[in-house]
Protein backbone atom coordinates (compact mmCIF):
# COMPACT_ATOMS: atom_id res chain seq x y z
CA UNK A 1 0.00 0.00 0.00
CA UNK A 2 1.09 3.43 -0.69
CA UNK A 3 2.01 5.90 1.74
CA UNK A 4 -0.92 8.25 0.61
CA UNK A 5 -3.28 5.30 0.72
CA UNK A 6 -2.39 4.73 4.37
CA UNK A 7 -2.65 8.26 5.43
CA UNK A 8 -5.73 7.95 3.52
CA UNK A 9 -7.31 5.47 5.63
CA UNK A 10 -6.22 6.95 8.57
CA UNK A 11 -8.09 10.43 7.84
CA UNK A 12 -11.24 8.08 7.02
CA UNK A 13 -10.66 6.53 10.56
CA UNK A 14 -10.72 9.69 12.03
CA UNK A 15 -13.65 11.38 10.42
CA UNK A 16 -15.37 7.97 11.60
CA UNK A 17 -14.93 8.60 14.58
CA UNK A 18 -15.71 12.18 14.52
CA UNK A 19 -18.85 11.64 13.05
CA UNK A 20 -20.24 8.95 15.95
CA UNK A 21 -20.32 12.40 18.16
CA UNK A 22 -18.16 11.51 20.81
CA UNK A 23 -17.48 15.29 21.91
CA UNK A 24 -15.55 15.91 18.22
CA UNK A 25 -15.74 19.58 16.77
CA UNK A 26 -14.79 20.48 13.36
CA UNK A 27 -14.81 24.13 11.88
CA UNK A 28 -18.20 24.00 11.05
CA UNK A 29 -20.27 21.69 12.97
CA UNK A 30 -20.65 21.16 16.74
CA UNK A 31 -21.11 18.08 17.90
CA UNK A 32 -22.72 17.59 21.16
CA UNK A 33 -21.21 14.96 23.52
CA UNK A 34 -22.67 12.80 25.18
CA UNK A 35 -22.62 13.26 29.28
CA UNK A 36 -22.47 10.73 31.92
CA UNK A 37 -19.85 11.53 34.31
CA UNK A 38 -18.96 14.44 36.33
CA UNK A 39 -16.16 15.43 38.74
CA UNK A 40 -16.62 16.74 42.18
CA UNK A 41 -14.16 19.49 41.58
CA UNK A 42 -15.20 23.17 41.45
CA UNK A 43 -13.82 26.34 41.98
CA UNK A 44 -13.63 28.22 45.19
CA UNK A 45 -12.36 31.50 45.65
CA UNK A 46 -10.66 33.26 48.31
CA UNK A 47 -9.09 37.05 48.42
CA UNK A 48 -6.39 38.99 50.48
CA UNK A 49 -8.42 42.21 50.43
CA UNK A 50 -12.39 42.68 50.83
CA UNK A 51 -12.71 45.63 49.01
CA UNK A 52 -14.65 45.69 46.49
CA UNK A 53 -13.57 45.87 42.39
CA UNK A 54 -16.24 47.96 40.67
CA UNK A 55 -16.11 49.05 36.33
CA UNK A 56 -18.73 50.91 34.99
CA UNK A 57 -19.41 49.25 31.57
CA UNK A 58 -17.03 51.27 28.63
CA UNK A 59 -19.08 49.95 25.66
CA UNK A 60 -19.68 51.47 21.86
CA UNK A 61 -22.84 50.72 20.21
CA UNK A 62 -21.75 48.43 18.37
CA UNK A 63 -19.91 46.08 21.37
CA UNK A 64 -22.56 46.65 22.77
CA UNK A 65 -24.57 44.69 20.59
CA UNK A 66 -21.80 42.19 20.74
CA UNK A 67 -22.05 41.66 24.45
CA UNK A 68 -25.67 41.03 24.15
CA UNK A 69 -25.54 38.38 22.22
CA UNK A 70 -22.71 36.75 23.92
CA UNK A 71 -24.74 37.48 27.24
CA UNK A 72 -27.88 35.43 25.64
CA UNK A 73 -25.75 32.63 24.49
CA UNK A 74 -23.79 32.45 27.82
CA UNK A 75 -27.13 32.64 29.92
CA UNK A 76 -29.18 29.78 27.71
CA UNK A 77 -26.38 27.71 28.23
CA UNK A 78 -26.23 28.06 31.98
CA UNK A 79 -22.61 30.25 32.47
CA UNK A 80 -23.71 32.74 33.84
CA UNK A 81 -27.14 34.34 35.85
CA UNK A 82 -27.99 37.88 36.59
CA UNK A 83 -27.30 38.98 40.39
CA UNK A 84 -26.73 41.78 42.48
CA UNK A 85 -22.76 41.96 43.69
CA UNK A 86 -20.29 44.88 45.14
CA UNK A 87 -18.03 43.29 42.43
CA UNK A 88 -18.36 44.01 38.76
CA UNK A 89 -15.21 43.71 36.28
CA UNK A 90 -15.03 45.15 33.19
CA UNK A 91 -16.35 43.80 30.15
CA UNK A 92 -14.14 43.93 26.90
CA UNK A 93 -14.49 43.14 23.39
CA UNK A 94 -11.35 42.08 22.18
CA UNK A 95 -10.54 40.64 18.00
CA UNK A 96 -8.79 37.34 17.61
CA UNK A 97 -6.26 36.47 15.12
CA UNK A 98 -8.91 36.10 12.25
CA UNK A 99 -10.87 39.24 12.84
CA UNK A 100 -13.76 38.03 14.75
CA UNK A 101 -14.88 39.36 17.93
CA UNK A 102 -14.41 37.94 21.18
CA UNK A 103 -16.07 38.92 25.06
CA UNK A 104 -13.38 38.61 27.57
CA UNK A 105 -13.99 40.22 31.16
CA UNK A 106 -10.84 41.91 32.64
CA UNK A 107 -9.82 40.46 35.81
CA UNK A 108 -6.69 41.48 36.20
CA UNK A 109 -7.74 43.66 39.73
CA UNK A 110 -9.37 40.76 40.99
CA UNK A 111 -6.41 38.46 40.17
CA UNK A 112 -4.47 40.80 41.99
CA UNK A 113 -6.22 39.69 45.33
CA UNK A 114 -6.65 36.22 44.50
CA UNK A 115 -5.26 33.75 46.85
CA UNK A 116 -3.53 31.21 44.44
CA UNK A 117 -4.04 27.43 45.02
CA UNK A 118 -0.67 25.22 44.83
CA UNK A 119 -1.53 22.17 42.79
CA UNK A 120 1.38 20.65 41.27
CA UNK A 121 2.08 20.97 38.07
CA UNK A 122 4.54 18.77 36.02
CA UNK A 123 7.91 19.59 35.21
CA UNK A 124 8.37 20.36 31.64
CA UNK A 125 11.32 18.67 31.53
CA UNK A 126 9.79 15.87 32.16
CA UNK A 127 7.03 15.65 29.74
CA UNK A 128 9.45 16.36 26.65
CA UNK A 129 11.69 13.82 27.81
CA UNK A 130 8.70 11.75 27.60
CA UNK A 131 7.67 12.53 24.30
CA UNK A 132 11.05 11.66 23.35
CA UNK A 133 10.41 7.76 22.85
CA UNK A 134 7.23 8.39 20.60
CA UNK A 135 6.84 8.46 17.29
CA UNK A 136 3.57 9.78 16.11
CA UNK A 137 2.01 12.18 18.52
CA UNK A 138 -2.24 13.89 18.72
CA UNK A 139 -3.05 16.98 20.84
CA UNK A 140 -6.25 17.68 21.55
CA UNK A 141 -7.89 21.22 21.82
CA UNK A 142 -11.03 21.83 24.25
CA UNK A 143 -13.49 23.90 23.35
CA UNK A 144 -13.84 26.46 26.67
CA UNK A 145 -12.22 24.11 29.14
CA UNK A 146 -12.70 26.25 31.77
CA UNK A 147 -16.21 26.04 31.81
CA UNK A 148 -16.24 22.66 32.55
CA UNK A 149 -15.27 23.70 36.25
CA UNK A 150 -18.51 24.60 38.33
CA UNK A 151 -17.87 27.75 40.82
CA UNK A 152 -19.27 27.17 44.32
CA UNK A 153 -22.16 29.82 45.71
CA UNK A 154 -20.05 31.76 47.72
CA UNK A 155 -17.92 32.53 45.01
CA UNK A 156 -20.28 33.69 42.20
CA UNK A 157 -20.30 37.25 43.33
CA UNK A 158 -16.46 37.51 42.82
CA UNK A 159 -16.75 36.64 39.25
CA UNK A 160 -19.29 39.37 38.47
CA UNK A 161 -19.58 41.55 35.56
CA UNK A 162 -21.92 44.32 34.66
CA UNK A 163 -23.35 45.85 31.13
CA UNK A 164 -25.57 48.32 29.89
CA UNK A 165 -27.92 45.24 29.55
CA UNK A 166 -27.13 44.11 33.75
CA UNK A 167 -25.14 42.24 36.19
CA UNK A 168 -24.07 39.02 35.71
CA UNK A 169 -22.23 36.67 37.51
CA UNK A 170 -20.40 33.30 36.62
CA UNK A 171 -21.78 29.46 37.41
CA UNK A 172 -18.56 28.16 35.29
CA UNK A 173 -15.27 29.37 35.73
CA UNK A 174 -14.47 31.74 33.24
CA UNK A 175 -11.89 32.93 31.38
CA UNK A 176 -9.44 35.37 32.45
CA UNK A 177 -9.65 34.37 35.54
CA UNK A 178 -6.19 33.33 37.42
CA UNK A 179 -6.77 29.86 38.78
CA UNK A 180 -5.13 27.76 36.34
CA UNK A 181 -4.38 25.25 38.91
CA UNK A 182 -8.41 24.09 38.70
CA UNK A 183 -8.56 23.41 35.29
CA UNK A 184 -5.67 21.63 35.71
CA UNK A 185 -6.80 19.35 38.37
CA UNK A 186 -9.89 18.77 36.45
CA UNK A 187 -7.85 17.61 33.53
CA UNK A 188 -6.09 15.15 35.24
CA UNK A 189 -9.10 13.64 37.24
CA UNK A 190 -11.03 13.07 33.79
CA UNK A 191 -7.97 11.43 32.15
CA UNK A 192 -6.39 10.05 34.83
CA UNK A 193 -6.72 6.41 33.85
CA UNK A 194 -5.05 7.27 30.34
CA UNK A 195 -2.36 9.28 32.16
CA UNK A 196 -1.76 6.09 34.70
CA UNK A 197 -1.59 4.00 31.35
CA UNK A 198 0.93 6.14 29.78
CA UNK A 199 -1.47 7.17 27.12
CA UNK A 200 -2.47 10.56 27.73
CA UNK A 201 -0.07 13.36 28.52
CA UNK A 202 -1.44 16.68 29.82
CA UNK A 203 -0.37 20.21 31.06
CA UNK A 204 -3.25 22.73 32.29
CA UNK A 205 -5.56 22.10 29.47
CA UNK A 206 -2.81 21.74 26.52
CA UNK A 207 -3.39 17.53 26.10
CA UNK A 208 -1.06 15.42 23.85
CA UNK A 209 -1.38 11.54 23.46
CA UNK A 210 1.59 9.06 22.52
CA UNK A 211 1.49 6.54 20.07
CA UNK A 212 4.29 4.39 18.55
CA UNK A 213 2.72 4.09 15.08
CA UNK A 214 -0.77 5.28 13.29
CA UNK A 215 -2.63 2.23 13.74
CA UNK A 216 -2.23 2.64 17.50
CA UNK A 217 -2.63 6.41 17.53
CA UNK A 218 -6.33 5.82 16.20
CA UNK A 219 -6.99 2.97 18.45
CA UNK A 220 -5.79 5.52 21.67
CA UNK A 221 -7.60 8.36 19.69
CA UNK A 222 -10.76 6.24 20.36
CA UNK A 223 -10.15 6.07 23.65
CA UNK A 224 -9.42 9.95 24.42
CA UNK A 225 -12.75 10.46 22.56
CA UNK A 226 -14.79 8.04 24.88
CA UNK A 227 -13.37 9.92 27.99
CA UNK A 228 -13.97 13.13 26.03
CA UNK A 229 -17.91 12.14 25.51
CA UNK A 230 -18.16 10.59 29.02
CA UNK A 231 -17.54 13.53 31.01
CA UNK A 232 -19.67 16.24 28.08
CA UNK A 233 -15.90 17.36 26.95
CA UNK A 234 -15.80 19.09 23.43
CA UNK A 235 -12.98 19.31 20.96
CA UNK A 236 -12.09 21.55 18.75
CA UNK A 237 -10.92 20.01 15.44
CA UNK A 238 -10.05 22.46 13.45
CA UNK A 239 -7.15 23.09 16.44
CA UNK A 240 -6.12 19.38 16.70
CA UNK A 241 -3.03 17.67 15.42
CA UNK A 242 -3.68 14.47 14.40
CA UNK A 243 -1.31 11.80 13.69
CA UNK A 244 1.61 13.87 13.59
CA UNK A 245 5.30 12.98 13.03
CA UNK A 246 5.91 16.50 14.14
CA UNK A 247 4.53 18.91 16.54
CA UNK A 248 5.05 21.72 18.36
CA UNK A 249 4.19 21.55 22.22
CA UNK A 250 5.25 23.49 25.58
CA UNK A 251 7.05 25.77 23.04
CA UNK A 252 9.27 23.08 21.73
CA UNK A 253 9.65 21.00 18.24
CA UNK A 254 9.16 17.13 18.62
CA UNK A 255 10.18 15.21 15.79
CA UNK A 256 12.45 11.49 15.29
CA UNK A 257 13.08 11.26 19.04
CA UNK A 258 14.49 14.49 19.23
CA UNK A 259 13.02 18.35 20.44
CA UNK A 260 14.12 21.98 19.93
CA UNK A 261 12.72 25.14 20.75
CA UNK A 262 10.06 26.74 18.39
CA UNK A 263 11.29 28.90 15.99
CA UNK A 264 8.21 31.27 17.48
CA UNK A 265 9.50 31.23 20.92
CA UNK A 266 13.75 31.89 19.64
CA UNK A 267 12.34 34.76 17.64
CA UNK A 268 11.27 36.68 20.73
CA UNK A 269 14.73 36.07 22.14
CA UNK A 270 16.47 37.35 18.80
CA UNK A 271 14.37 40.07 18.66
CA UNK A 272 14.83 41.50 22.35
CA UNK A 273 15.68 44.82 22.64
CA UNK A 274 18.98 45.35 24.32
CA UNK A 275 18.66 45.90 28.09
CA UNK A 276 19.35 49.22 29.68
CA UNK A 277 18.60 48.27 32.94
CA UNK A 278 18.87 45.44 36.12
CA UNK A 279 15.19 44.64 35.92
CA UNK A 280 15.65 44.47 31.93
CA UNK A 281 18.04 42.35 32.26
CA UNK A 282 16.48 40.18 34.67
CA UNK A 283 13.83 40.08 32.21
CA UNK A 284 15.86 39.03 29.52
CA UNK A 285 17.59 36.09 31.22
CA UNK A 286 14.08 34.71 32.63
CA UNK A 287 13.39 34.25 28.92
CA UNK A 288 16.76 33.31 28.09
CA UNK A 289 16.74 30.42 30.71
CA UNK A 290 13.54 28.32 29.56
CA UNK A 291 15.88 27.75 26.88
CA UNK A 292 19.34 27.01 28.73
CA UNK A 293 19.39 22.85 27.87
CA UNK A 294 20.38 24.17 24.39
CA UNK A 295 22.21 26.89 25.18
CA UNK A 296 26.16 25.75 25.60
CA UNK A 297 27.93 26.93 28.96
CA UNK A 298 24.35 28.82 29.82
CA UNK A 299 24.29 28.99 33.53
Amino acid sequence: MRPNETVFQYLVAIRELANRGQGFLDETSIMEPNKIKTTDIELSITVTDDKPIYHSPRLTFTERDIVDKQIDEWTQNGIIEPCLSDYASQVLVVRKKDGRPRVCIDFRKLNHVLVKDHYPLPLIEDILDKLQDTRVFSTIDLRNGFFHVPVNKQSRPYTSFVTQSGQFQFFKMPFGLYMPFNVSTFINTVFRDLIVQGIVLPYMDDIVFLAKNESEAIDRLQKVLKVSSDYGLEIKFGKCQILHRKIEFLGHIIENYKFFPSPSKTKSVVHYPEPKTTKEVQRFLGLTGYFRKFIPAYS
